[in-house]
C-alpha cells in the first residue's frame, strides 16, 4: 500500500516539475540584422512571355542535390512577392498571410531588437559571417517551397555570397542590373542610421535611384492624356520639399516650408549609404507639440536648369525635367497630373508616425526614412523610434 502512495507521489511530482519547466527559445549568438525586398517588377509582354515570373524563394546556405535543385536551407524566405510601395516601421504581428512583401515580413522569426533607440522588429536576426545566398523562382501557389516537387522548384535568378558583420543592420534587394539584359543581381546595403546622432525633433530621409543601368536611356517614355508625364528621373536630380497641412480637401504649405532645397538623388547601384536630410517634426508652430495634425510631405525632383521657381506648367516639360512625390494625407492634390507619384504611408501624417503613446492619443514621433526610385516607381521604408506604450 505504501508503495502505491509513493508511486502516486512521484508521478504527481513529475507532472508538477514538467508543467513548470522553463521553455528554451532559440537564440542566435552575435547576430546581424537583415531585411530583404524583391524589386523585380514583372509586366507581361510578347517580348518576355517566357521569362519566369519573379515570385521568389530567398534561401540562405541552401543544400543542393546533384542536379543543382535546393533540398533544404538554413533560412528560407518563401513566397517572396514584389515589395509594397511602403515598407511599414513594424511587422503586422496579427497577419497570417502566406505571400510576403518582404523578408521576414509576417514570418515568425527571431526579430531584431530595439537598437540605439530604433525599432528593428522588421529585420530578422541571422547568423553573422559568410553565407551563400540564392534567389529562386517558384510557382504562384501556397505550397511551401521544400514541399514542392523538385521539378517545380524553379530556376536560380541570383546566386552569390555575402559576409555579414555581427551587430550590423543590412537591407538587401533583388534588382535588375542592366535594362537591356534584364539580368537580376543582389544589392546589399549596410545601414548606418543606428549609429548617427539624429535628433528626436527632426524627421530624416535619404534618397536612392536604384534603376537599372541604361534604364533612363532605353525605357519607353510614358504618355498620359496626350501629354508627357514626368515619371523618369535623370541620373542626378535636385530634391526640394514642401510640408503641407490639410484644410478641408485643400493642402496648404506651412509658412517657410514650400519648395525648400533638400539635396540630391543620384543614380547608383553601389551599396553606399546616401546622405540623410531632415525637416522639423513640429514644423507647424500653431500645434501643441504633441500631434502634428493632418500632414503630408511633398518632394520635387528637378533636372538641371529647373527649380520650383521656373518650373512652369509641368505637363509640357521635357522628359526627366521634373517628377513629384507626395506622402501622407494628400487630399485633392492626389488628382493633379504634376504629382504622378503618391504613396499613403501614415494616413494622417506621412513620414511621421502618429500613435497612442502615454496618455496622448495620438502622439507624433520623428522617423528615419529611405526613399528609393526603381525603374519608374518609388518605394518608401520608414523606421520608427522607441516610444512609451499607451496609458488607458
Amino acid at each position: 500500500m505504501k508503495s502505491k502512495y509513493l508511486w502516486l507521489f512521484l508521478f504527481a511530482t513529475a507532472l508538477l516539475f514538467n508543467s513548470c519547466r522553463k521553455t528554451d527559445y532559440a537564440t542566435i549568438n552575435s547576430p546581424a540584422y537583415l531585411r530583404v525586398f524583391n524589386c523585380l517588377e514583372y509586366n507581361a509582354t510578347l517580348d518576355n512571355k517566357d521569362v519566369p515570373v519573379p515570385f521568389l524563394a530567398f534561401l540562405v546556405d541552401p543544400v543542393m542535390d546533384d542536379a543543382g535543385v535546393p533540398v533544404s536551407a538554413a533560412i528560407t524566405g518563401d513566397f517572396l512577392d514584389v515589395r509594397s510601395e511602403w515598407a511599414m516601421p513594424y511587422p503586422d504581428a496579427a497577419s497570417n498571410v502566406i505571400w510576403q512583401k518582404e523578408f521576414p515580413g509576417t514570418k515568425r522569426v527571431l526579430a531584431g531588437p530595439i537598437l540605439n533607440g530604433y525599432d528593428l522588429s522588421s529585420w530578422a536576426q541571422v547568423p553573422s559571417g559568410k553565407h551563400h545566398i540564392v534567389f529562386r523562382t517558384r510557382p504562384l501557389n501556397n505550397t511551401p517551397y521544400f514541399n514542392l516537387d523538385k521539378l517545380e522548384r524553379g530556376v536560380t535568378l541570383i546566386d552569390t555570397t555575402i559576409d555579414l558583420t555581427a551587430g550590423e543592420v543590412y537591407t538587401m534587394h533583388a534588382l535588375i542590373a542592366e535594362y537591356a539584359s534584364q539580368q537580376p543581381f543582389m544589392y546589399l546595403r549596410q545601414e548606418t542610421f543606428t549609429k548617427q546622432p539624429f535628433a528626436d525633433s527632426m524627421v530624416y530621409v535619404n534618397f536612392y535611384n536604384l534603376s537599372s543601368k541604361n534604364w533612363y536611356q532605353l525605357a519607353p517614355d510614358e504618355i498620359t492624356n496626350q501629354y508627357l508625364v514626368s515619371t523618369k528621373l535623370q541620373d542626378t536630380m535636385q530634391v526640394y520639399y514642401s510640408l503641407n497641412k490639410r484644410n478641408g480637401a485643400v493642402l496648404t504649405p506651412l509658412p517657410g516650408y514650400k519648395g525648400v532645397p533638400m539635396g540630391q538623388i543620384i543614380h547608383s547601384l553601389e551599396p553606399r549609404v546616401a546622405p540623410y536630410y531632415s525637416f522639423p517634426l513640429f514644423a507647424d508652430t500653431s500645434g501643441n507639440k504633441i500631434f502634428t495634425g493632418n500632414m503630408s510631405q511633398q518632394f520635387g525632383f528637378f533636372g538641371t536648369g529647373f527649380s520650383p521657381e521656373n518650373l512652369g506648367y509641368p505637363d509640357f516639360l521635357p522628359v526627366g525635367a521634373y517628377a513629384g512625390l507626395i506622402l501622407g494625407d494628400y487630399g485633392d492634390a492626389g488628382k493633379t497630373s504634376y504629382l504622378p507619384f503618391k504613396i499613403r504611408t501614415d494616413l494622417r501624417t506621412g513620414l511621421i508616425v502618429s500613435i497612442h503613446s502615454g496618455t496622448a492619443n495620438p502622439r507624433s514621433f520623428a522617423t528615419v526614412n529611405t526613399i528609393e526610385y526603381i525603374n519608374r516607381k518609388f518605394y518608401v521604408t520608414t523606421i520608427q523610434r522607441k516610444f512609451a506604450p499607451p496609458v488607458y
